[in-house]
């Protein structure tokens, strides 16, 4: 109990990737006109004022995805744990404790100087700046509250005082993680509705750009594994799983990994040229990142197997799954093999950001 951080990153982590999917552009564009002025051959490249604009608007988006990144899931989370100790309609006084997680001292402060910063930054965008904002302010006021109450229960003051103040806090904790709840959602949904297409329109220029090699494989197992991630943990209140659309997300993330791998054993060496700006790593950092998407597919495959043995009780009239009534998988509790996917995805990301290789 007490000042416990959690660090899992769950769907939002997806959004790192694709902002330094843009700036992986940018480099290859840099190196291509060094090229060119040292007189290699090198091929033509030339932004389109929609490529300009993209590259705007990523720098604006940034401070939005750091924010979603470092504050939504540990928030949720913390929230879960106090809800196992206390009932939703507040403590009884009859607990014998209860708990809660806290934030790292000055994390929403950092997200609402991001936020702050990025609001002027253009293009302009009111639903996305106004979405950011009550994040930032909905994450501050949760904030606030779980240091105090984390306090409250780390001491043990519930038994001087007989639950009182446990009790008149609740509803103001309930209240604030609804509050945050709705903003998180938002969040994710405006930024969704940006970054979904942005990220095609990285992918499209990628492949005018450099045709359907490395980096375009690089990116299409990103976007896919973007799909399955957020298909197998739902933001928002509604966090059943829609079987349907976890296993089509999972087939298209299979077919993207298995076309990245095809065209690596063909073409393998490619990596190794001087004009690669991973170079002498990029092969290494290849093999890296496909042995991690490897691992996350396996554990995705798991949780596709446990999602389609469901039993009759965990399934919803709309036909979706729910993991609290899931019971086992392959003799380990569904939560777990749930959970495996989301760490196994933060591995694949972090390895992809820290080893680029196209």
């Amino acid at each position: 109990m007490g000042t416990r951080v959690l660090g899992r990153v769950a769907a939002a982590g997806v959004l790192v990737a694709v902002a330094l999917s843009m700036t992986g552009c940018k480099k290859l564009l840099a190196l291509k006109k060094k090229s060119a002025d040292a007189g290699v051959a090198a091929a033509t490249t030339t932004a389109t004022p929609q490529d300009d604009a993209d590259e705007a608007l990523q720098e604006k988006l940034d401070e939005y995805i750091k924010c979603v990144n470092t504050l939504g899931s540990p928030i949720h989370q913390s929230r879960q744990r106090y809800l196992s100790f206390v009932p939703r309609s507040g403590p009884t006084g009859r607990e014998t404790n209860a708990d809660l997680y806290r934030l790292p001292v000055g994390a929403t402060a950092k997200c609402t100087a991001g936020i702050t910063r990025a609001k002027p930054t253009p293009p302009a965008d009111p639903k996305l700046e106004g979405a950011g904002e009550e994040y930032a302010q909905a994450a501050a006021e949760i904030d606030k509250l779980m240091a105090e109450m984390d306090t409250y229960y780390e001491l043990r003051l519930f038994r001087n005082d007989k639950w009182a103040k446990g009790k008149a806090m609740h509803p103001q904790l309930m209240a604030a993680w609804e509050r945050f709840s709705k903003a998180d959602k938002d969040l994710h949904d405006t930024l969704d509705g940006i970054t979904k297409p942005l990220s095609q329109r990285v992918l499209a220029r990628i492949e005018r750009e450099d045709g359907k090699k490395f980096r375009y494989g690089r990116k299409k197992v990103l976007i896919t594994a973007r799909e399955l991630i957020e298909a197998s943990d739902p933001v928002g209140e509604d966090d059943d799983v829609d079987p349907n659309l976890y296993t089509a997300s999972y087939t298209e993330l299979e077919k993207a990994l298995d076309e990245l791998i095809a065209y690596g054993t063909l073409h393998k060496p490619e990596l190794s040229g001087t004009d690669n700006p991973a170079f002498p790593l990029a092969a290494s950092n290849y093999d890296q990142f496909v042995r991690e998407a490897g691992d996350f597919k396996k554990a995705a495959k798991d949780y596709w197997r446990c999602l389609q043995d469901a039993p009759a009780k965990a399934k919803t009239p709309s036909g979706k799954i729910d993991l609290d009534k899931l019971g086992n998988c392959s003799g380990a509790p569904a939560w777990k093999t749930a959970d495996k996917v989301v760490s196994e995805y933060n591995v694949f990301i972090r390895t992809s950001n820290a080893h680029q290789f196209p």
